[in-house]
Formats: structure tokens, C-alpha cells, sequence
């Protein structure tokens, strides 16, 4: 099996050519975050989404195996092609960066909408993309509620703390060696801090690195669990890193777990609510296509 394809037609992506019966469905991964893709319009949204289909389907020994869930359906006349997203513990979620990477090549693919620009409608607003030679861009809603010190006590390595909402909500952590740090010991403690609000947030631990660059890790919510990139947790992170002085770049470079690199772009805006507009570019790659048999 090939570890990336070309698909150009909707029948060849959602229909692979098998006498198996069953449902259709596309594996993609955006930097290391991957999900399992429906097409809204083969797949009614309910056959698909209750909580123990949602766990079964991304169970990585049992079932397909992935972070979370996506399925994609038109949207007009007010935007082009709405997303619904679930996490792998079958909650639903306003919104993941790299799931919305991935459904602007996915919409594309599916002929929903054009490489040259789309609107995209989440639980978190509504979103612009497109595609720039094969990678995924989108622009973001403005981040809010950014505080640049939390009142949480630091652990040994950790710097500083601060908090942002990237569409979801995030905690972002300074630390000597996000390398280093004990995620799944340290994450299911600040995930769930009553400082960050009752429904809890994801937790960001960044270091720098060589030439500029930024080297992060990500808890997530939902996943209860680390994942190998956060698209929304590379916004957040760009903007406390910005807030506290730490960068003054128009484009910050973060390095996810999986060896590839998010790119965050911040452009000042003039409103005095809002300081920065982020856009995030990434990857959206197909990874394998298939049924499920059963359900």
C-alpha cells in the first residue's frame, strides 16, 4: 500500500473498486494528526457518529485507527462545504487545525469546492482556505481571551504558562526541552485545571530550537492522550510566543512530533480587541482509502 496517492475523482476516492460491502471512508493524516474522512452525501451523518461507532472506528487495534473523525457535506448558500469533526472518545469539537488542513484538500477532492479558495463551516465560525501548490492554508478566527501568565504552578523545566482560544481552548507552556517533558504524566493534570474554564483545555509545552525555529508538543482533549501535531495548539503557541516577547517573526515555524513543521502566520489588525488574524499552513495528505465492512 502506498504511503501517499493522487486522487482526482470522487468515484475513485469514496468508491474503491472492491465486491466488499460496506461503508467508504479516506484515511489522512495533516502533520502527523490523522483522522478518517466520510463523505456527507454516501454517509448519513448518524450512521457515523454515535460515541461507540466514533470509538470503534479509531481504535488503532480494533479499528481503522485516529485521532478523531471527519465528515464533509455542502453547505451552500452559506459557505461551501460544512465540518463536522469528532474526537476518537466520540465528543464532538468546534474545531482542530489540522482536521480543517486536511478538509480543504479533502473538499477539493471530493469536488465540493476549488483549490483557489473556499469557506468552511465549523461550530467555531466560519473559516477561508485553499490550497497552495498541493498544501493546505486557512485562515483562522481571531485568537481571544489570551493571558500571558496563569496562576498554575510550575513544574521542574516549565518557565511560564499562558492561555489562548484558537477556536478551542489551549494552555501553552515555556519550557527548557519540550523533548523532556513527561506528557501523559503532567497533560490529564493541567488538561483538566480549573484555571482553564470547566470544559478544560489542551496543553501546549514549547522549546526553542536551532535557527529560529519552535519545538512543541500537544495533549489534546477529547484524545485524552499526546498527539503528533495540533494545528489550533501551533496558532495558540505562535501567539504567547509572540506575547511574551519571544518572536517578532510574521511567520512562526513550529516543529510538531512528527517531524513536520507547521507554519503560523500573524497579521496585526487594527482593532483593538483583536491583535492578531492567524493563519496556519500545513499538510493535508491521503494516506489509504477503504470500507468498513461493519459497524
Amino acid at each position: 500500500m502506498a504511503a501517499s496517492m493522487v486522487v482526482h475523482h470522487r468515484e475513485c476516492l469514496m468508491s474503491p473498486r472492491s465486491t466488499l460491502p460496506g461503508i467508504a471512508f479516506a484515511k489522512m493524516t495533516g502533520s502527523g494528526n490523522d483522522f478518517v474522512f466520510f463523505d456527507g452525501r454516501q454517509v448519513p451523518l448518524a450512521h457515523v457518529t454515535s460515541p461507540e461507532v466514533i470509538k470503534s472506528i479509531c481504535n488503532r487495534h480494533n479499528g481503522i485507527g485516529a485521532d478523531g473523525i471527519v465528515v464533509l457535506e455542502p453547505a451552500r448558500p452559506h459557505a461551501d462545504v460544512r465540518i463536522h469533526y469528532f474526537n476518537s472518545d466520540g465528543t464532538p469539537a468546534d474545531l482542530c487545525g489540522n482536521a480543517t488542513l486536511c478538509s480543504t484538500a479533502m473538499s477539493v477532492l471530493l469536488g465540493l469546492a476549488t483549490d483557489s479558495g473556499m469557506t468552511l463551516a465549523t461550530p467555531a465560525g466560519l473559516i477561508t482556505s485553499r490550497l497552495l501548490a498541493g498544501h493546505p492554508e486557512i485562515d483562522l478566527q481571531p485568537v481571544t481571551a489570551i493571558r500571558a501568565d496563569m496562576p498554575i504552578d510550575l513544574a521542574a523545566g516549565e518557565q511560564r504558562i499562558g492561555f489562548a482560544v484558537a477556536g478551542i481552548p489551549h494552555l501553552v507552556i515555556l519550557c527548557a526541552d519540550a523533548d523532556l517533558v513527561d506528557v501523559d504524566g503532567r497533560g490529564p493534570l493541567l488538561r483538566r485545571h480549573e484555571a482553564s474554564g470547566p470544559s478544560g483545555a489542551n496543553v501546549n509545552w514549547v522549546s526553542p530550537m536551532p535557527g529560529g525555529q519552535w519545538r512543541y508538543r500537544t495533549f489534546e482533549r477529547g484524545v485524552e492522550g499526546e498527539t503528533l501535531a495540533c494545528g489550533t495548539g501551533a496558532v495558540a503557541t505562535a501567539v504567547l510566543l509572540t506575547a511574551w516577547g519571544l518572536t517578532a517573526a510574521p511567520t512562526v515555524t513550529i516543529r510538531t512530533s512528527s517531524g513536520r513543521d507547521l507554519e503560523v502566520r500573524l497579521t496585526a489588525t487594527n482593532s483593538p480587541d483583536i491583535a492578531y488574524q492567524p493563519t496556519l499552513r500545513g499538510e493535508g495528505r491521503v494516506v489509504f482509502r477503504g470500507v468498513i465492512a461493519s459497524l
